[in-house]
């Protein structure tokens, strides 16, 4: 079955430039649904659906008789259809949807859908349905609205009549007993109904019951907040908390810049803060919601937003989960726009938003992003760091995605053999993250399955298949509330490492200016001088003992000298002046 339907397609393809094909008969996906369909309405309007998750290059079977008129269709526009009433031998009507065909059997048929005239197939999904019979009228056009009477708690329907089809008018009635309105073309209100009502119209033509238009169900929980809109934001100060309720709210904006694991796709509020002429950290918290929320923060103006910051989920909150909480850095006069909304569309709920700030300070360390990255020596050695008020990186790591991403950066060269034990222990960093990433600053990617979140304890990523001389970064980082000290190790596993007797040894003078000094109780077999983006500069080795290290044609710096004595390994920073 595979052969004859590559040769086919093949077939296809060869002539499909000259003529279009006259039938699509392969079906790759088979039958679905398994049930023959039959049809529910044959009125000429009403569509029968047959499934909603239909392939290219699939049927489905149903029942038709002999001198019904059937018109078959797909949701998507470019889609191809062939029907066959001999299993699929040969077409009984075929063309690009909508395809009208007179039945000549009474009996089950196939509905095949394709992408296109050439019979290609794929997985996306489509509509497959179709309408039998002739309609004995002309449908009409009518869009219902919802109209918000808020504050009054209440609200109204209109339909808007544009089209009459066949009929000389409609009668519009809703589903409450209200008094019907016999309607032309034009625009009709119905209501006031009260706020937390589902209210259905259903317009009848004079002509035939068949063309009637009904609504969908239209309702009005509770009316929205005041600031439910952008252009209505109410302004809030550092130290203030308040409460609110999205229940009733509306989504705007939804066009503004998703990031840091949070996206406008909810009903949403709106608030501004604006500063106090000083640059300040702005600390907004939602932990005390009822509600799964996320915080997105924004500068700009309407149509043309800039995310500055946004958190879906805040771990560190207490009480219950999936609260939001998120920081930026204010200026002091421009005025940033936070909105209040929901996980997805359906997640509403009261809140409760607290306001705090502080002054900016600096990072603890320098290497905020990857091109300040700290070069690190793979020798078994401690690097203690800090990521307390880093810089928020726009880049959320797949295994901690709903929050924003305080980071810092280190680098290391990959040994011979390729196998480096990345470690990774808390100091009072309450909740680290650390991913290992190969490339180039700016186009890396993640080392797989190197990607480690929501750790309490120290770790150990153990990296293997690394490609020796090559540069890797190593991620750390941190929500805002969980910032703080850890350390980095990095071994190369091949090597015996093991504490020096601390004791007996001495590295000196240090600084230095030309010969470093070693002393130990035991045999030095080998001394190693790396930079600090982990490149090896000078080494030494002996079957005897080193006790001296020429460092004099190196460059004034920092260095990492490993010493290596007795299986046991020792790295120390050393200055060079």
């Amino acid at each position: 079955m595979k052969k004859i339907t590559f040769k086919v397609f093949f077939i296809c393809a060869m002539f499909s430039a000259l003529f279009s094909k006259a039938q699509c008969l392969e079906a790759g996906s088979g039958l679905y649904p398994a049930a023959t369909y039959s049809a529910v309405t044959c009125n000429g309007l009403t569509l029968n659906t047959i499934t909603t998750a239909g392939y290219a290059g699939e049927y489905s079977n149903m029942n038709v008789t002999a001198g019904e008129t059937y018109t078959f269709s797909s949701s998507i526009a470019t889609d191809y259809i062939t029907i066959s009433s001999d299993d699929g031998l040969t077409a009984a009507a075929f063309g690009p949807t909508p395809v009208t065909w007179v039945a000549d059997v009474t009996g089950v048929v196939r509905f095949y859908t394709h992408a296109d005239d050439v019979c290609t197939e794929n997985t996306d999904f489509r509509l497959r349905s179709f309408t039998c019979g002739v309609p004995n009228c002309t449908p009409g056009a009518i869009t219902f609205a919802k109209v918000s009477n808020c504050p009054d708690a209440t609200f109204s329907i209109t339909a808007d009549v544009t089209d009459l089809g066949s009929a000389g008018s409609f009668s519009i009635a809703d589903d409450q007993s209200g008094p019907a309105q016999v309607a032309s073309i034009g625009l009709y209100t119905f209501g006031p109904y009260a706020n937390g009502l589902s209210v259905t119209l259903t317009a009848t033509p004079d002509d035939s019951a068949d063309c009637t238009i009904i609504s969908a169900p239209q309702t009005q929980i509770t009316c929205p907040a005041l600031n439910d809109n952008f252009a209505d934001a109410i302004a809030v100060d550092c130290g203030s908390s308040t409460t609110g309720n999205t229940v009733g709210a509306t989504l705007d904006e939804d066009d503004a810049p998703d990031g840091f694991g949070a996206d406008m796709d909810a009903p949403n509020i709106w608030y501004t803060y604006t500063g106090s002429g000083f640059s300040e950290t702005v600390t907004v918290s939602l932990c005390g919601s009822s509600y799964d929320t996320s915080v997105l923060v924004y500068t700009g103006t309407s149509g043309n937003l800039a995310l500055v910051a946004a958190n879906d989920d805040d771990a560190t909150c207490a009480g219950p989960l999936l609260r939001s909480r998120v920081n930026f850095v204010s200026d002091g006069t421009t005025t940033y726009y936070i909105a209040v909304e929901g996980y997805n569309p359906a997640s509403t709920g009261a809140f409760t938003m607290d306001i705090s700030c502080a002054g900016v300070t600096p990072p603890a360390v320098d290497n905020q992003t990857c091109t300040t990255a700290l070069g690190v020596a793979v020798d078994g050695s401690d690097l203690n760091s800090d990521n307390s008020f880093g810089d928020v990186s726009p880049e959320v790591p797949t295994c901690d995605p709903f929050g924003t991403v305080q980071d810092v950066w280190f680098s290391f060269v990959a040994p011979a053999g390729g196998n480096v034990d990345c470690t990774v222990t808390n100091g009072t960093m309450t909740s680290m993250n650390f991913n290992v990433h190969s490339g180039t600053c700016g186009a890396l990617t993640a080392v797989a399955n190197a990607c480690n979140a929501n750790l309490t304890a120290a770790t150990t990523e153990s990296l293997t298949g690394l490609t020796e001389g090559e540069t890797y970064y190593v991620q750390v980082w941190s929500n805002f509330a969980e910032q703080g000290t850890f350390s980095l190790r990095l071994n190369d596993p091949s090597l015996g490492i093991s504490d020096f007797d601390s004791s007996n040894f001495e590295v000196y003078p240090n600084p230095v200016n030309d010969m470093l000094n070693i002393s130990y109780n035991k045999n030095v077999s080998g001394v190693a001088v790396y930079n600090l983006v982990g490149q090896e500069v000078l080494s030494q080795t002996s079957t005897t003992t080193i006790s001296k290290i020429d460092m004099s044609s190196l460059s004034n710096g920092i260095y990492m000298v490993r010493v290596t004595a007795d299986n046991q390994v020792r790295t120390i920073k050393v200055i060079k002046e």
